[in-house]
């Protein structure tokens, strides 16, 4: 049985600025988060990187891991102080339908936070990032989409399934009380921060004073060059091996001379946003009436077309 109750969990929306989240809070000190940005164990997720499923090092960060072991899970908490709140970041926690359950199981008083994204956007941001980093081969959005379908949360293509988010939530509704979620709309909190920031402290029973450095690495955009190569390196044998003779600072370093790629950008074609946009609007009038809020409007959908993508959206 577990000793650490994990009090407060972020479950997504992927591409939606859990990162941000993650980056905000582990800044407060009545707040203890591992160094582990997503834990992934509460859902039951897959990745064509094995080296996910490796046991973290201590006080090595990793961005994602996929905890298995509850001792390990479990032992990620030890350090937090009596005073704090545990929390969890994991996106795949919307992607995978039996994880509020899980949750629920684990503490049923647990305060769910939830970033919900235009769902065209975050589809798109999910391509981009997949294609900058070398695991989208298709040149284009719209062939994305076409392509057979990779039910796999580590380097899947599942643009639009991670966007329909009205049967992801909906189970943490029924076994969260209401006031044990928060909701958050990408579009207003990433330009709120503060008053966001100050409210999710209310949310949480914390020090709502507090003020949280915005001078935080993001999750960006990311793009890297000659993607054969790289891929050859993410052979998990070869990755070992690299990262058992070369210094973290080396490795990133050489990552970046030899791979990352400058002045990367791909926008989003109209025709494909409409499609998209009559896609989703079903379910968002779901959303509407589950949430008592009009996305529709917040999220431009209620248009003939959505206002173009921009690039910085990504």
């Amino acid at each position: 049985m577990m000793q650490n109750k994990v009090d407060f969990f972020v479950v997504g929306a992927a591409r939606s600025g859990t990162t941000s989240l993650y980056n905000y809070l582990i800044q407060h000190p009545e707040i203890y988060l591992p160094k582990i940005k997503e834990l992934n164990y509460f859902s039951e997720v897959e990745s064509k990187d094995l080296s996910l499923y490796d046991k973290p090092e201590k006080n090595q960060f990793y961005h994602t891991k996929i905890i298995k072991s509850e001792k390990t899970y479990d032992k990620l908490f030890k350090e937090a102080n009596d005073n704090q709140i545990k929390g969890d970041i994991s996106p795949s926690y919307m992607w995978d339908r039996n994880t509020a359950e899980r949750i629920f199981n684990h503490n049923p008083e647990a305060k769910i936070i939830i970033s919900l994204r235009n769902p065209i956007y975050r589809a798109f941001s999910h391509y981009v990032m997949n294609f900058g980093i070398g695991q989208e081969t298709h040149l284009t959005f719209g062939e994305a989409l076409k392509a057979p379908k990779e039910n796999i949360w580590g380097g899947g293509n599942l643009y639009i399934e991670l966007s329909e988010y009205y049967e992801a939530i909906k189970p943490y509704y029924k076994f969260f009380k209401p006031e044990n979620i928060k909701l958050l709309v990408f579009e207003d909190w990433t330009i709120q921060k503060e008053k966001t920031l100050e409210n999710l402290f209310l949310f949480l029973n914390i020090d709502t004073n507090f003020k949280a450095s915005h001078e935080v690495d993001k999750n960006q955009k990311v793009a890297y060059k000659n993607i054969k190569t790289l891929n050859v390196l993410r052979n998990p044998k070869i990755k070992k091996f690299i990262e058992f003779f070369l210094l973290d600072s080396l490795k990133d370093s050489l990552k970046t001379k030899l791979f990352k790629k400058e002045n990367f950008s791909i926008e989003l074609d109209p025709t494909i946003q409409l499609e998209l946009e009559e896609h989703f609007k079903p379910q968002v009038e779901k959303l509407n009436e589950l949430l008592n809020i009009n996305l529709l409007e917040k999220w431009n959908m209620e248009s003939e077309l959505c206002e173009p993508v921009n690039k910085h959206n990504s």
